[in-house]
């Protein structure tokens, strides 16, 4: 099997295909994240009847011929009017489909597709939802808050009432909202004005991001339970939106996690469906990791995850699970599936750490 880099898929041809053509191209480029064509040769079998594999397939180029259950058969082309749909569409599947010449085709697990299908033609109704409950207001704000990723893996009625706990607070220019080594106890969200995140230097503070209208900041500290990393103040008056901690974790942070048992995670590292990732400190990381995962420490992620191969899913772990809820959380927001080593490393048996740790 030949997998080609995402980049190389035009979304002007996924626009043909239903119901591809219903999405927004902001959305298409989301689920075209981490995406590859796969080539495959003639006499490859794309998928077998009966099977429950949990993907959407799409043929690109080339023809396949479906075969059911009386062993009748039927050719597509991928220049035939059928195969503007998924191929073989049916869970479990109702036919086998094969390769009749060399075929390109894109296949979609189907609980992302539903997923972004379902977010996209909500994104409308919600809008007109949330502007609602502050009528009169400008609410340009909220339109590019629900452009963010943040919320893509959220079920509307979790946003809806996010927003109604969020509490407005007029901040003035210069003012410092969060400060770095303070406790994390809330996260924000710009209605107004913009805002600058700081590092303290020794010729003076150094500027990492400059925030603006509908952007949000200061969920790191609340998904790790750690510390502020950095200084966040005002370059402007503006009006913030807070949303305290116990309603982050309530309506954000839990829906957007998934968490796998480690007897699980070994079977899916070793059917090559996810790999490893440890976002520990390098030293943590050199005192023992699991064989084979990918290192990338929690501190780096941000400026480091494009580094990730995009067509690859992670089981991300650390020693207790709380930098890795972050880790994952975070690639979420990238973009990537990402689920949660439940209990970290602390929770493995002794047997388990001796079979499956090394030391480096």
């Amino acid at each position: 099997m030949n997998r080609m880099a995402a980049p190389r898929i035009s979304r002007t041809l996924l626009q043909t295909f239903v119901p591809l053509n219903a999405l927004s191209a902001q959305r298409l480029d989301y689920l075209l994240e981490g995406q590859g064509i796969e080539a495959l040769p003639a006499g490859s079998e794309v998928c077998r009847r009966g099977e429950r594999d949990g993907y959407t397939i799409y043929l690109l180029s080339g023809a396949v011929t479906l075969e059911n259950e009386a062993g009748e058969q039927q050719v597509l082309d991928a220049g035939d009017i059928e195969a503007s749909h998924a191929i073989a569409s049916e869970q479990p599947r109702a036919v086998t489909v094969r390769a009749k010449t060399a075929i390109n085709i894109l296949r979609f697990e189907s609980k992302r597709l539903d997923r972004v299908l379902a977010w996209d033609q909500a994104t409308e109704t919600l809008q007109r939802e949330l502007a609602a409950l502050q009528p009169g207001e400008d609410n340009s704000w909220i339109s590019r808050l629900l452009q963010s990723r943040l919320f893509y893996r959220l079920p509307p009625s979790n946003i809806v009432e996010l927003f109604r706990r969020l509490k407005p607070e007029p901040v003035r220019k210069g003012q410092t909202i969060i400060k770095q080594g303070d406790l994390s106890d809330s996260c924000y969200f710009i209605k107004a004005g913009s805002a600058e995140v700081r590092l303290p230097g020794d010729k003076g503070p150094v500027t990492l991001a400059v925030l603006q209208k509908g952007q949000y900041f200061g969920e790191e500290g609340l998904l790790t339970e750690g510390p502020r990393n950095a200084d966040v103040v005002m370059e402007s008056d503006g009006v913030l939106m807070r949303l305290d901690k116990q309603d982050f974790d309530e309506l954000l942070k839990a829906p957007s996690l998934a968490l796998i048992d480690f007897s699980d995670a070994v079977n899916a590292v070793a059917s090559g469906e996810y790999e490893w990732l440890d976002v520990r400190l390098s030293d943590e990381q050199a005192r023992g990791t699991l064989k084979g995962a990918l290192r990338l420490p929690l501190q780096a992620l941000r400026i480091k995850a494009h580094m990730l191969p995009t067509d690859k899913r992670y089981i991300v772990y650390c020693d207790t699970g709380r930098r890795s809820a972050a880790a994952a959380f975070l690639l979420g927001v990238m973009g990537y599936d990402a689920r949660i080593l439940d209990g970290g490393l602390t929770a493995l048996m002794p047997s388990e750490r001796s079979r499956f740790l090394v030391n480096e």
